[in-house]
């Protein structure tokens, strides 16, 4: 794992869910989704495990039958990072 890997995932292990493989979801793929409630919550989680980055993108896609949010924030370095959103709980309802 490099450098840049290891600062991305740092937000590993504190959200809710699990990842289709056991593990514990970080986002970075449809696969491993952060399940959320509500858009806020999306937001709450960025901010909480990417300090420093702002919103640059969201969008809304579907996986697989799962709609998903997929948001993109930068740092001031440009930096980016991708993150899924499983939001099946509340989109649609």
């Amino acid at each position: 794992m490099g450098l840049l890997d290891f600062l991305f995932r740092r937000g590993r292990g504190v959200s809710q869910g699990s990842a289709s493989d056991g593990s514990t979801p970080d986002g970075c793929t449809p696969e491993n989704a952060i399940v959320v409630q509500s858009i806020a919550e999306e937001y709450q989680w960025m901010q909480r495990h990417l300090p420093g980055y702002r919103p640059v993108s969201q969008a809304l896609s579907d996986f697989s039958g799962t709609p998903m949010d997929v948001l993109t924030w930068a740092n001031a370095r440009g930096q980016q990072r991708v993150v899924y959103f499983d939001i099946s709980a509340f989109f649609g309802k």
